[in-house]
């Protein structure tokens, strides 16, 4: 029995097969290096780019820019970290100590705090680091004090840095412990009544590694330590050791930790494309690898931070793309194609109409004569084309 499939079918399922989405310049990304990710409560997402903060609300994206009175905030210097607090509302900062938060009603980003300029006038950066708690405060780190931004009072709070280190990642653990990671190592503090106090660790602070990116899980107990170029290191708070899971990442900086379940979690690299490592056994696999054998794949192996949304889908900052969404509701599709000099292809990617015989093989009716696929052996031949030699 034959059956037939014709093209103005075969169109949309192809689309709607489709596992990989791209945001780049063209759709209206202010720029395709992306450094940060973001839910706000209304649901739109936000991208902290190389120039700017950018919104999409599913169909388009709109961009701001950050000012400071009638200035326009467009260094490099000040696009650094973005975060949405419990509330949903979204916080920009950067490493010049300034402080937007964005007013839904207003449709655009105030400037809440900056540090006084005549303290650090020089130091071009004085924030290596800012981080927002789940006590809804912002902590703007140097390697002496840390100042602490109360986004409810608006009220600052100046912190010695016992560490006197440059910080590079925080965790939090509850309400006053939290671990912190450096570039020369990773450390456990309390902090409570204006003060932090270093809490010993001996198998903790024998990791000697310049820190890139922490995440705590809660329910495993276990701190998962990004490196620069030394792979992932995981701290068991329950069996008070280190261990550092066989993988080759060793030679990539890890640049994000993300959960994908509570089973499972993503590891976005500089270079490597996003693993997916196992919490319980640190079984770790490639997940998403850039395939530029594949139409539907993903392009750039460079991730800078990774956000799972409530339907599973992913959301990478990838260079040079841009932004790369990742659905897998959808089963992956292989697009058939002509490739020029290739006789085991499409003859010709004008498709008109796809029958498929007895025995299973497709016959595929182009506008340059017809091509047949044999199922069993995976190989093509054409008849009635151009590439045909004439019949003398």
């Amino acid at each position: 029995m034959k059956k037939w499939i014709f093209l103005f079918l075969l169109f949309p399922l192809a689309c709607a097969a489709q596992t990989y989405r791209y945001l780049g310049v063209k759709d209206g990304l202010s720029n395709r290096r992306v450094y940060c990710i973001q839910k706000d409560k209304t649901g739109y997402m936000w991208f902290l780019t190389h120039e700017g903060i950018d919104r999409f609300n599913g169909k388009e994206i709109k961009q701001y820019k950050l000012t400071d009175g009638d200035t326009e905030v467009n260094s490099l210097l000040n696009l650094n970290w973005l975060y949405t607090d419990r509330d949903g509302v979204l916080w920009e900062i950067g490493k010049k100590g300034k402080i937007f938060r964005y007013d839904q009603l207003r449709d655009r980003f105030e400037l809440i705090y900056k540090l006084p300029i005549e303290q650090f006038r020089d130091l071009p950066a004085p924030i290596s680091f800012a981080w927002l708690d789940r006590n809804n405060r912002i902590w703007l780190c140097n390697e002496e004090t840390i100042f602490l931004y109360h986004t409810a009072t608006n009220r600052i709070q100046r912190v010695g840095n016992e560490l006197k280190e440059a910080v590079t990642d925080i965790e939090q653990i509850d309400e006053s412990h939290y671990f912190i990671g450096t570039e020369t190592g990773i450390h456990y503090a309390k902090l409570e009544n204006e003060t932090l106090e270093l809490i010993d660790c001996d198998k903790l602070e024998s990791v000697k590694v310049q820190v890139s990116d922490l995440h705590f899980d809660r329910k495993a107990g276990k701190l998962f330590i990004g490196t620069f170029l030394r792979g992932v290191f995981v701290y068991d708070t329950h069996l008070k050791s280190v261990v550092q899971p066989d993988s080759n990442l060793k030679d990539i900086t890890i640049n994000q930790f993300k959960p994908l379940n509570d089973q499972e979690l993503l590891i976005a690299t500089d270079g490597g494309g996003v693993y997916k490592m196992n919490i319980a056994t640190f079984r770790l696999a490639p997940y998403i690898i850039t395939d530029y054998d594949s139409n539907n794949g993903m392009n750039g192996n460079s991730i800078n931070d990774i956000y799972v949304d409530d339907e599973k889908r992913i959301w990478l900052a990838n260079y040079p793309i841009g932004v790369t969404i990742q659905n897998n509701r959808y089963p992956e599709y292989k697009w058939i194609k002509h490739s020029i000099g290739n006789k085991q292809s499409l003859v010709n990617d004008q498709v008109n109409a796809i029958i498929e015989d007895n025995d299973g093989d497709l016959w595929y009716a182009t506008n340059n004569g017809i091509s047949f696929f044999n199922s069993k052996t995976g190989q093509w031949r054409s008849v009635l084309s151009s590439f045909e030699k004439p019949q003398g």
